[in-house]
């Protein structure tokens, strides 16, 4: 098995604001998870208020994204010795723990980054990665259990490169983690290098968006700034 994902979908706690909430995340929070010893890649999304979104793009405020080595590191991680030093008690100071919602998933990278053989293209897109930009643009869409069971479809990466996604991917609970009881069916990340970029995708594809996103029923979707720590 390859390195596995972990999503973490993060409320805010009730009594603190959005910019304190984003803050805190960021430092000190941040600045000593990044030092958690089983880490293989760390990402904070930090939610951005859109409207082509509807409401429920407000009941997260962040999610955290980390790759770890094997399924051993999964179910041991809260047990990692910096997580149990100084992360638990900074998690009760900024989060609403009683709804902090966790997904171990294996990827299914549809896009992986831009086709570099794509004359048409400017020659940064081509460069271009989310393993080596300090931030991105996605949209995250985590889909719950009374949603469309067949939300993975043959048209998704058609929509996806309509919409002029950098990177499309979609994500499967690990069954060896969840034991068949998942919070959410699956997640859908789709990229681009900018928020200019992002709106252009969806003015210029809007029925794509639609049926790739909003016409999926019962899903936390949120446009976010993704922010690569590791």
């Amino acid at each position: 098995m390859s390195r596995i994902k972990l999503f973490g979908i993060i409320p805010k706690k009730n009594g603190i604001s959005s910019e304190e909430f984003h803050d805190h995340y960021r430092h000190p929070h941040g600045t000593m998870g990044r030092n958690i010893s089983t880490l293989r890649g760390y990402f904070q999304s930090h939610q951005i208020h859109s409207d082509y979104l509807d409401e429920n793009q407000n009941y997260y405020e962040a999610v955290a994204e980390i790759w770890l080595d094997n399924l051993a590191d999964v179910e041991s991680f809260r047990e990692e010795p910096t997580l149990i030093k100084y992360i638990i008690d900074d998690e009760l100071l900024f989060i609403d723990m009683d709804n902090l919602k966790f997904l171990a998933a294996d990827e299914e990278v549809l896009v992986s980054t831009p086709d570099a053989r794509d004359t048409s293209r400017h020659p940064g897109d081509a460069m271009w990665s989310p393993f080596n930009r300090p931030l991105s643009i996605k949209v995250l869409q985590f889909i719950g259990l009374n949603g469309n069971p067949a939300w993975v479809s043959p048209e998704d990466k058609e929509l996806g490169d309509a919409l002029g996604a950098f990177r499309h991917v979609r994500c499967h609970p690990l069954d060896a983690v969840h034991h068949n009881n998942p919070v959410f069916l699956g997640a859908r990340e789709l990229w681009w290098p900018s928020l200019l970029a992002f709106k252009r995708g969806v003015s210029s594809a809007p029925e794509a968006f639609e049926k790739l996103i909003k016409s999926q029923p019962n899903t936390i979707t949120m446009l976010v700034q993704s922010e690569r720590w590791i």
